[in-house]
């Protein structure tokens, strides 16, 4: 099937809430469209953070292939860092996948600085410059003109969290005000617009989103209003034949506690005491693991870093795998279970990966901060990412035999260059 493709992504938005929200009345559009589609559960990759996830939607590959392991990703045969964007993927982006139709991506997480791809990229978080945020530069100054943010402004929520609530709305408008502005003036056959927008107010307010006796309540489930609002006009600007697809990175639930991996492997004497390694830089040969955030643990063995320790083998991860399993925090499972890297990478960039990625239980967020001081802590954040739980949704006959319910992030790709017309090189379910 051929003709032009809208993606809206809703960052953050799990499919449950998507479905209350729109039985509700909340959220009519979405309403409208589920009625005309299929909406699936969405799988997001290991760990189930957003430039993972989003890098994997770009390129429809598993962080093996596309080079996206987190935020934070270590330069090979060392301890130093750096933050991955869009000139670290090793697999090809949709733009470029798409060859021949035009593409507008907007505000996708991890696009920055904007490459050049024949049509218009907006780059989304983290993206520390507006003037490379933005190509092409035209776009600058009609950007500017409508109040466009590159990503909301969070101030002091615990102070006052209703301020919080006034900038997420006033970040969403503007970038709503922008979104229509690009479909109507430039041309596209694929067109990408992420709302980053919820994925903001769930980590700060996701109690205020379920508890309907928060005075805050009503003023939440206004900004998921105008969310679909946004949504219901994106979808005027398409023809009858255009498809249209939602697609959220992860899901989300409750954070009741924080969990800082690298303190707990201080104090179990796993990683040197903070005096002695203020930063990842000093780690040494006393140090047997350490974690890169969320929970992705490095064995610190010889071969793979300089001052690598002796005897990390086989039973030592198991160990590891055992003692977090069996941790507990007020009676409640912390870790629900670790992955061994071989069981969810898959690709030439298998040696880059962690050795162990840390999944948390449920209400737990994981925290890979180097220098935590305590092993639990409370955060301003009371929302975390879930990998289950996501949005994936097509409108059309189509969804009806292509989708696998749950769903992979690495298959949204191959559906979207399907409904374009364009030959994937890995079809869905295809894991290549």
């Amino acid at each position: 099937m051929t003709g032009r493709m809208l993606v809206v992504g809703l960052d953050g938005m799990p499919l449950d809430l998507l479905r209350e929200l729109a039985g509700d009345g909340i959220m009519p559009a979405a309403r409208r469209l589920l009625a005309e589609g299929r909406g699936v559960e969405l799988r997001a990759p290991v760990p189930e953070v957003s430039s993972t996830s989003w890098a994997s939607f770009l390129t429809g590959a598993n962080p093996a292939r596309h080079g996206v392991y987190g935020f934070v990703d270590l330069v090979p045969g060392g301890y130093q860092t750096y933050f991955p964007n869009v000139t670290h993927l090793r697999a090809p982006p949709l733009w470029e996948r798409a060859a021949g139709r035009r593409t507008l991506c907007l505000n996708v997480p991890g696009t920055y600085p904007a490459p050049e791809t024949g049509g218009v990229v907006v780059s989304g978080f983290v993206a520390p410059s507006f003037e490379r945020a933005v190509r092409p530069a035209r776009l600058l100054e009609p950007l500017r003109r409508r109040g466009y943010q590159l990503d909301v402004e969070v101030g002091d929520v615990a102070a006052d969290p209703r301020a919080f609530v006034g900038r997420v709305s006033a970040a969403l408008a503007a970038r709503a005000l922008s979104f229509e502005y690009l479909l109507d003036t430039e041309p596209w056959d694929l067109a990408i617009a992420v709302i980053t927008e919820t994925d903001r107010l769930q980590h700060f307010l996701w109690r205020h989103v379920t508890d309907e006796t928060s005075p805050l309540h009503e003023a939440v489930l206004g900004v998921y209003a105008q969310v679909d609002a946004c949504l219901a006009r994106l979808v005027e600007r398409c023809d009858g034949d255009d498809g249209i697809a939602m697609v959220s990175d992860h899901g989300f639930g409750p954070a009741d506690c924080q969990f800082h991996v690298n303190a707990w492997l201080r104090q179990e004497g796993y990683l040197a005491p903070r005096e002695d390694t203020p930063s990842l830089a000093e780690v040494d040969e006393r140090t047997s693991v350490f974690a890169l955030d969320p929970a992705r643990l490095y064995l610190n063995r010889p071969g793979r870093f300089p001052r690598g320790r002796a005897g990390l083998g086989d039973s030592f991860a198991e160990e590891l795998v055992a003692r977090l399993t069996s941790l507990r925090w007020e009676g409640r499972p912390v870790v629900e279970r670790v992955h061994r890297r071989e069981e969810v990478y898959r690709g030439p960039l298998l040696d880059r990966a962690p050795d162990l990625v840390v999944m948390p239980a449920p209400g737990v967020q994981l925290r890979g901060a180097f220098n935590a001081d305590a092993v639990v802590r409370p955060d301003v954040f009371t929302g975390t990412h879930t990998r289950g739980n996501a949005v994936f949704y097509l409108r059309g006959a189509i969804a009806d035999t292509a989708l696998p319910d749950p769903m992979d992030m690495e298959d949204v790709a191959p559906v979207l260059l399907d409904r374009l017309g364009v030959p994937a090189a890995v079809p869905v379910g295809g894991r290549g």
